[in-house]
């Protein structure tokens, strides 16, 4: 467990817990809040309705504050995916959380913790779906699923196998990871490469060659304007006038003097080609 980890467990304890009795007082302060509210939206102008609001945000603040210990006692349940921590997990069931303050009705008679559960999980069950997963599966199948993940006692070892291929496919491979029998070789080593082959070397270095000899047919000034102009010289292309602050002519004149050079480089080739056939 890291610092931020413990540091928040620490604070999060400090809270007083919440008895059944305590739940349905700050609902009701909720609730009446959320009227309140309402009325001032309709045009209403009265300090008591603003006094619910500010009342009903205190109820929900210390309403949240008291169970976020429970979104840990969840959060803790899940397999961390890669790339995530607990924290995360816990960020993302706090809201959750929040919904389920907003929603709960105390006049049902049932501890707040057994409804907010529902509501919790289902926040983290998503965002482990929208973040984790490489592929995103059907909201019916991710579910199952967690649930599968969370029943499995032995690990991912003990998930059936419909349930076992849905976490491979949804689940990161280091590409450092060991394959075959004697474990000798690594995924990466399975990778096609899509870098140059060795004929594209070869052929690449005599294209290069062939155009040393073409360029150097031409005079100094009209070699090294072609150079800079398509990044021969320094590997960065350069524009007319830059070109031509180098070697002390207007643009327009560096333009026409490659356009001169272009063709007879062009000329050159054509030639090399009859010839070689």
């Amino acid at each position: 467990m890291d610092d931020s980890t413990g540091q928040y467990l620490n604070a999060i304890g400090l809270v007083p817990l919440l008895t059944k009795e305590n739940e349905a007082t700050l609902a009701k302060a909720i609730e009446r809040g959320r009227e309140a509210q309402a009325r001032l939206d309709a045009g209403e102008r009265s300090p008591r309705l603003r006094a619910q609001v500010r009342e009903a945000a205190k109820a929900k603040d210390r309403f949240i504050r008291a169970n976020l210990r429970l979104v840990v006692s969840v959060a803790k349940k899940y397999p961390l995916p890669t790339g995530m921590e607990l924290l995360d997990l816990v960020q993302e069931g706090n809201l959750g959380l929040n919904r389920a303050v907003e929603k709960f009705d105390w006049r049902k008679g049932f501890k707040f913790s057994t409804y907010a559960t529902f509501w919790i999980r289902q926040s983290i069950g998503r965002a482990l779906d929208q973040k984790a997963n490489l592929i995103r599966l059907p909201g019916e199948r991710a579910a199952s699923l967690r649930a599968a993940v969370r029943q499995a006692t032995g690990g991912f070892e003990d998930l059936d196998s419909e349930h076992a291929l849905l976490h491979r496919l949804t689940s990161l491979t280091s590409l450092n990871a060991t394959v075959g029998e004697d474990s000798g070789s690594e995924l990466v080593d399975l990778q096609a490469d899509s870098g140059p082959g060795p004929e594209d070397l070869v052929l690449t270095a005599d294209d290069m060659g062939t155009l040393a000899d073409l360029l150097g047919m031409l005079d100094d000034r009209s070699r090294r304007a072609l150079e800079m102009r398509y990044g021969l010289f320094d590997g960065r292309k350069h524009s007319y006038r830059e070109i031509g602050e180098t070697l002390g002519l207007t643009s327009e004149a560096i333009r026409r003097l490659i356009g001169r050079s272009l063709d007879s480089v062009r000329a050159q080739a054509e030639m090399r080609d009859i010839d070689a056939a």
